[in-house]
């Protein structure tokens, strides 16, 4: 089969065609009826199907394959519409037909499909081809059957686009895009926040739909971040409390107290939420401090902490990356998460949430110069 990366749809159907025809006995033949198919009946609004297969034998018994074509690489989320859209022609053309017994045959044909692309499509009745020579044929009358192997891993370096700005290693990216002063290529972001520059390009082709992240040219450096939109954006897709592994205790002595054993502690960790908005952007005395930790239960009873579901006045959070504890910044012998943090954690998490993000965003765009940082450019 054809490898080529920018396959056309007349190439696949064409070359699945060949590819099939090849296997077949002696006498039969495997023709493309119709391209670009209406199919339908008076009942049912008529729909467009990629092309419409013959397979006939020797003897003139002969079946319609309905073929559907996707000309990347089939990735498993796209299957249910996929599905659906070959099962609605099956019955439309059922329909049209009005023929006792006349099951035309459903394919998938695609660049790319993988193992478990092609295991979903067997159980749900499909039969499937690709350009790397994975082929499953199977017809009921004529009887025949076709099986061949080809690629089990994508043969296609595809960028597959991100659509969201959830989970550790996009948060990773977020932040590094949130802390560091433009300019920056990719490449730089990318070795300076221990992420891939494919990462950082996905992370940023999402971003730069909404002007978020401007580059100089498709290619070239990022020169500019909207920093207040990216963490409005993204705190669309994080949640202090979800997107962290976060447990509630109790201090009975106070919040006094427990800033100072953090003073003494040995373990790595973050104030984050109000404490740390309260530093710099202060509106109220805060109540609640959130803390993260790498591992909450040991540090809570190093700190003499009590497990509390109700009335609790400190959490501790495992970071959804190592990122939240990183390039943090000391005051009065106590380690702060990033300001950058600070702001996604209030904007999301429990508290006076709106108010201290405001106060604390206004306090940002006023000294920029303190809290970005410079990119280490050093060989």
């Amino acid at each position: 089969m054809m490898r080529n990366r920018n396959i056309s749809e007349t190439t696949l159907i064409d070359t699945t065609v060949s590819e099939i025809g090849a296997r077949l006995p002696r006498g039969w033949i495997l023709r493309i009826r119709e391209r670009n198919a209406a199919v339908g009946s008076l009942k049912r609004q008529s729909l467009r199907i990629d092309a419409i297969l013959e397979l006939r034998d020797p003897y003139g018994v002969s079946s319609e394959i309905i073929v559907e074509v996707k000309t990347n690489p089939a990735e498993s989320w796209q299957l249910n519409r996929l599905e659906f859209v070959l099962k609605e022609a099956w019955n439309a053309r059922h329909e049209e037909l009005g023929e006792i017994g006349v099951r035309p045959v459903l394919m998938l044909v695609s660049a790319y499909l993988s193992p478990l692309a092609r295991e979903r499509l067997t159980k749900a009745g499909i039969c499937y081809a690709d350009s790397t020579g994975n082929i499953s044929l199977t017809v009921e009358r004529p009887a025949v059957y076709i099986e061949t192997q080809g690629a089990e891993k994508n043969p296609f370096r595809v960028d597959r686009p991100l659509r969201s700005l959830k989970g550790g290693r996009a948060g990773r990216v977020v932040r590094g895009l949130l802390d560091y002063q433009t300019p920056f290529g990719t490449r730089e972001l990318g070795s300076e926040v221990a992420s891939s520059p494919a990462m950082v390009s996905r992370v940023c082709s999402l971003l730069e739909i909404d002007e978020i992240v401007n580059k100089a040219s498709p290619r070239g450096p990022i020169v500019s971040v909207d920093w207040d939109s990216l963490a409005r954006r993204w705190a669309t897709d994080y949640d202090f409390t979800s997107s962290n592994v976060v447990t509630s205790w109790i201090e009975p002595r106070g919040s006094d107290a427990l800033f100072e054993k953090l003073r003494a502690a040995k373990f790595p960790y973050a104030v984050t939420g109000s404490f740390a908005a309260n530093r710099v952007a202060p509106i109220a005395e805060p109540r609640l401090a959130a803390i993260y930790v790498y591992d909450p239960e040991p540090v809570a009873e190093s700190l003499g902490l009590r497990p509390s579901e109700r009335g609790s006045n400190v959490l501790l959070a495992r970071p959804f990356d190592p990122v939240a504890l990183e390039r943090t910044e000391s005051a009065d012998g106590i380690n702060y998460a990033r300001v950058t943090q600070v702001l996604i954690d209030v904007m999301t998490g429990p508290g006076r949430g709106p108010d201290e993000a405001e106060a604390l965003v206004e306090w940002m765009r006023d000294n920029e110069d303190i809290w970005k940082l410079v990119l280490n450019r050093s060989s």
